[in-house]
């Protein structure tokens, strides 16, 4: 009887370890279900898609930081441009009129009546379709008033790094 009861307990202690080692299998595959899912199958797992998620911030960040840097460089284009208007509408209205004006408001209401060829006469604003606040002060590209001085005819911006163009 010892010989077949050990038989018995060797069957049971084999079958306990491959129960054992098939629970450590389904744990793995439930594991593999949950967190990794092979391509062929529909859907994604949340190793998959939190890496999606982390390519995607990543992208979004460098994108914004990229949208800044051009939307500043444009701004400062910009600012150039539009210095040079203002100072070609200035040089303008004091051969015109033997002064400087005394704003750049009266440089933006002002109108002046030139010939274009023998017969053709026109009259226009020496400053058209720039962005004025509620005083109807000058804006530059950075939403700030342009500095003027009537005495020298100087005009510049008063962001902080554009006082000298």
């Amino acid at each position: 009887m010892s010989k077949l009861f050990k038989k018995f307990s060797m069957r049971d202690s084999g079958f306990k370890d491959s129960q054992e080692t098939l629970n450590q299998q389904k744990r793995k595959s439930s594991f593999k279900k949950i967190f990794l899912k092979p391509f062929n199958e529909i859907g994604g797992g949340i190793v998959e898609s939190m890496l999606v998620l982390i390519v995607m911030s990543i992208l979004v960040v460098v994108v914004v930081d990229r949208y800044e840097t051009i939307v500043e460089e444009a701004k400062k284009v910009a600012l150039k441009s539009e210095l040079n208007n203002i100072r070609q509408a200035i040089l303008i209205f004091k051969i015109k009129n033997n002064r400087y004006p005394e704003s750049l408001k009266e440089l933006a209401t002002s109108k002046f009546i030139a010939t274009h060829r023998k017969d053709t006469i026109f009259e226009a604003k020496y400053l058209e379709h720039y962005a004025i606040d509620k005083d109807k002060n000058i804006l530059d590209p950075f939403d700030m008033p342009y500095a003027y001085d009537h005495i020298t005819g100087r005009v510049w911006s008063v962001k902080k790094g554009f006082e000298s163009w």
